[in-house]
């Protein structure tokens, strides 16, 4: 995610999840559910072969209006994606703490049956749906984010690491979830191939669809693990406005920009025998968005720059055309998720966040996705 704005953290939690607090107390008794044994009695999940991901990530925190986010999946279904991607937190004190935990209730994550009634939704409305459970921190120091992990005995942390995993295992089998992501943007993590392998090969054991781990645009060379993946994951904040003014942009600059990146991308899955998958892709409505699109705090002279925010969807669509509409053979290109749609803030012209809703990017979509029926 944004998280390599380590600065930012405190900030990106509030706008997130709404106001974080500091909650005292043992996990709940629903996060000590153990998965069940992969999905018996259960109709596959919802993945067609050929069929490449296309959809919307949503950010799910506790709420007391879960209604909202199945107006959100309604509209992405609508719009006619076919995926959502749910990212929902477990968390853990702060960048030295070894105990990852589940928290539900405000400020913090969903009750479990929330959860799944989000899952459950989208399917009904025929979407696929992909799980990403993320590590927030409850009380970050500084410039703390989940990417700088360093607990005091890595043996402790990785047991609630893969406790908190077997509670989300739990929800995405049984709402049929059709892809698992194993963690994300752990990059203090990644060479730990052996504890890794453990995890997934768990994992695998116990759930039926695809699996997947989310690293950052600037660091999906480090993981050792891909090949035990179906899927390698990249969140994709690279900076696209190289070569010209990042406020005042020429379209066909940033899309040459992100045909290079795709060349390289592409040809880094090949070498791996996985298809890539791109996690998040956003910019945020502010004048840096394509230079720095991970920077999603507004600075008090900054304005809102949807301009910029749609010329960052033009330019993505156009670079990624061929193998979007499946024109091209693309055995390593699994699809990709725009982040995000925003269901915790209205949107419209003067919002600086990611999301889209009453905003020109979005109309650009549309327009698109019109076109490419």
């Amino acid at each position: 995610m944004r998280g390599t704005a380590a600065l930012l953290v405190t900030a990106g939690l509030v706008y997130a999840a709404g106001a974080v607090c500091a909650v005292s107390g043992d996990a709940p008794a629903e996060a000590r559910r153990e998965a069940p044994s992969k999905r018996a009695g259960k109709t596959p999940p919802r993945d067609t072969a050929g069929d490449r991901v296309l959809g919307f990530a949503i950010s799910l925190h506790h709420t007391t209006e879960i209604d909202r986010f199945h107006r959100a999946v309604d509209r992405i279904a609508d719009l006619g994606l076919n995926t959502v991607e749910i990212l929902t937190p477990a968390y853990q004190t702060h960048a030295n703490s070894e105990n990852v935990r589940i928290e539900t209730g405000p400020g913090r994550g969903p009750r479990r049956e929330q959860l799944v009634s989000v899952l459950e939704h989208a399917r009904r409305r025929g979407l696929r749906t992909v799980l990403m459970p993320i590590v927030l921190f409850t009380d970050p120091r500084g410039n703390e984010w989940r990417g700088k992990i360093q607990p005091p005995s890595w043996d402790a942390w990785w047991k609630s690491y893969r406790e908190a995993m077997g509670y989300f295992l739990g929800v995405a089998n049984e709402t049929d979830t059709a892809v698992f992501s194993v963690g994300s943007e752990l990059l203090s993590t990644e060479t730990q191939t052996r504890r890794w392998r453990r995890l997934i090969g768990d994992v695998r054991d116990r759930f039926d669809g695809k699996l997947m781990y989310s690293t950052n645009w600037d660091h999906y060379e480090v993981p050792g693990f891909w090949k035990d993946l179906d899927w390698i994951g990249v969140n994709a904040y690279w900076d696209v406005a190289e070569g010209t003014d990042p406020q005042d942009p020429e379209l066909s600059v940033v899309v040459e920009n992100w045909r290079r990146i795709r060349r390289r991308l592409l040809a880094f899955a090949e070498r791996r025998d996985r298809p890539v998958l791109i996690t998040e892709l956003g910019y945020p409505t502010l004048p840096w968005g394509l230079e720095d699109p991970w920077n999603y705090v507004p600075t008090e002279s900054a304005s809102p720059a949807p301009a910029i925010q749609a010329t960052g969807y033009k330019a993505f669509l156009r670079a990624w055309a061929p193998l979007l509409k499946g024109a091209e053979p693309a055995p390593h290109w699994a699809g990709m998720c725009f982040y995000e749609w925003d269901v915790y803030h209205r949107g419209g012209p003067e919002d600086t966040g990611y999301g889209v809703r009453g905003k020109p990017a979005l109309g650009v979509l549309e327009r698109w996705l019109e076109k490419a029926r």
